[in-house]
């Protein structure tokens, strides 16, 4: 679905279907085109070309891979005349974390579709339904995805700040991190919008376990000090400040329950509950893997 965020800039949102799964970002920078993120499969990633070449009347110069997770780059390849930028961290990620990635979902991907439809058939709760109905989808366009699917490496790359100018705006592509290791936000600061991949979820539970929690606390920080507006997130649909705090609240739930499990000697498992607070966010399963992570941190005294 797009959305129209000021005069050359749109926002690509990931609908149930899951072909897409995260956001991404069309800006127009006046005589060529930006596209941050490029969704999980190639089909979406070529749906989500020939939408930017048809809202500007320019072609894609540029894509912008904010990190290295799979859901934001599969559709790259569809990109072929574009410069393809990250950071330096995200390109060696890409050419090992998402080459491994592509070889278990090949291994595991198909069992993995009929374990969660089997559970879906079984699930009486609607919300689970709801949840479940996700996880097959997405298990369902890994597995028709992966026989047409390309690796494509970044070539242009960055560390800590890039600046892209054109004759319609500026984009400042900014290295933050916590979600993994490099996490790239996107300011467009004459249009008041913030572009944040994954370091911001809205009515979705974050993932936690590529990252660092602290790191992330930090970015939220560096994120509230930004003059900007509109925020755009990976996951959900647009958010305002009081979503970056609902994360760091989620942040620090999880930190709390982890640290209480930890003092108990107990262990946290996949049937623990979701808070009240949290349970009707998307991706309801990452919560209690993100326990289990931080809680594993502070056992292993990583904290």
């Amino acid at each position: 679905m797009l959305r129209k965020l000021a005069e050359g800039v749109h926002v690509a949102f990931a609908t149930e279907t899951a072909a897409a799964t995260c956001n991404a970002g069309i800006v127009d920078l006046g005589d060529r085109t930006l596209v941050f993120d490029t969704f999980l499969t190639p089909k979406a990633g070529s749906d989500l070309r020939r939408a930017a070449e048809t809202l500007t009347g320019h072609p894609v110069a540029y894509v912008v891979n904010s990190h290295y997770h799979n859901d934001h780059i599969r559709g790259t390849q569809e990109f072929p005349d574009a410069v393809v930028i990250s950071t330096d961290r995200t390109r060696n990620l890409i050419a090992t974390k998402e080459v491994e990635e592509i070889r278990s979902d090949a291994a595991v991907a198909p069992q993995r579709l009929l374990e969660w439809q089997e559970q879906l058939r079984a699930a009486v709760d609607p919300e689970e339904q709801r949840q479940l109905r996700y996880w097959v989808e997405y298990a369902r366009v890994i597995v028709e995805s992966l026989p047409s699917l390309r690796l494509v490496l970044p070539q242009l790359t960055f560390e800590r700040r890039l600046v892209i100018r054109g004759p319609a705006r500026r984009v400042e592509l900014v290295t933050l991190a916590g979600h993994t290791p490099d996490d790239v936000i996107m300011l467009l600061p004459q249009d008041g919008i913030a572009f944040l991949a994954d370091l911001l979820f809205v009515g979705f539970h974050p993932y936690l376990i590529d990252g660092n929690p602290d790191d992330w606390l930090q970015s939220l920080n560096t994120i509230e000090r930004q003059d900007v507006a509109t925020l755009v997130p990976g996951h959900g649909p647009l958010g305002t400040m009081d979503d970056v705090r609902r994360l760091r609240d989620y942040i620090a739930a999880v930190d709390e329950l982890a640290q209480d499990l930890a003092r108990r000697g107990a262990v946290p498992d996949a049937s623990l509950p979701v808070p009240e607070a949290f349970r009707s966010w998307g991706f309801g399963k990452f919560f209690p893997a993100n326990v289990k992570f931080v809680w594993e941190r502070l056992t292993a005294g990583g904290h």
